[in-house]
């Protein structure tokens, strides 16, 4: 176990390693944590490899609490260590919307609602998730915890926030097949009761524009 700067125990095994970062459990200040360690890639530079895993580590801490401002639920960051690329946060008991999904379906309405009203939240405040999938949504009685705030930025532009939309509707549609189009119309429903008509219309339709430049794309 290493200890943190406080002499508290908070690296424990290994939960998931992904593509840039390792996921472990922990513990900080007798509260269980999670710790997201962003690896050192050898195929970059190792000046420019740690300048980039410092600028994601200190981005994700900060958007994160952003969230939490703009009434998201997320994670409460303990501790951040940007030299060592190591965000220390909560640990979020509960199930993963993903697989209360698949294991109830009928009720995948509510949680894409509730999703909806989530993501308008964070427009609303200026930001955009970036990663807007079911396997990044926890489900607790008192609503939904977003996670992953690791591609979030701070923006203003109906283009970005078409591309979080974007991004819901491709993960949902590869991830929830049969119930795609009943769960982003509740999404979409959720996302105007917050956003709004007008500003929901406004990326709707700039939602709708990406989409034909891609099919455009695809035939050209």
């Amino acid at each position: 176990m290493s200890t943190s700067p406080g002499g508290a125990d908070y690296r424990g095994a290994l939960l998931f390693r992904g593509a840039e970062a390792d996921i472990l459990e922990g513990r900080w200040e007798g509260l269980e944590a999670i710790l997201k360690v962003r690896r050192p890639l050898r195929y970059r530079l190792a000046a420019l490899d740690d300048a980039i895993r410092l600028s994601r580590t200190t981005r994700e801490a900060e958007m994160t609490h952003h969230a939490k401002e703009a009434g998201v639920e997320s994670p409460h960051v303990y501790f951040v260590d940007p030299p060592a690329a190591t965000i220390v946060m909560e640990r979020v008991r509960g199930e993963r919307m993903k697989d209360r999904v698949e294991r109830s379906p009928n009720g995948a309405p509510g949680h894409f609602r509730a999703l909806g009203r989530c993501i308008a939240k964070l427009h609303l405040a200026g930001m955009v998730h970036g990663d807007v999938t079911t396997a990044n949504v926890i489900l607790r009685d008192a609503g939904p915890v977003l996670l992953d705030f690791g591609l979030s930025s701070r923006t203003t532009r109906l283009e970005d926030f078409a591309v979080d939309l974007r991004l819901a509707k491709e993960t949902t549609v590869g991830a929830h097949p049969s119930i795609s189009a009943a769960g982003m119309r509740a999404f979409l429903e959720g996302y105007a009761e917050v956003a709004g008509p007008k500003h929901s219309r406004d990326v709707q339709r700039q939602l709708a524009s990406i989409e034909r430049r891609g099919r455009y794309a695809r035939v050209a």
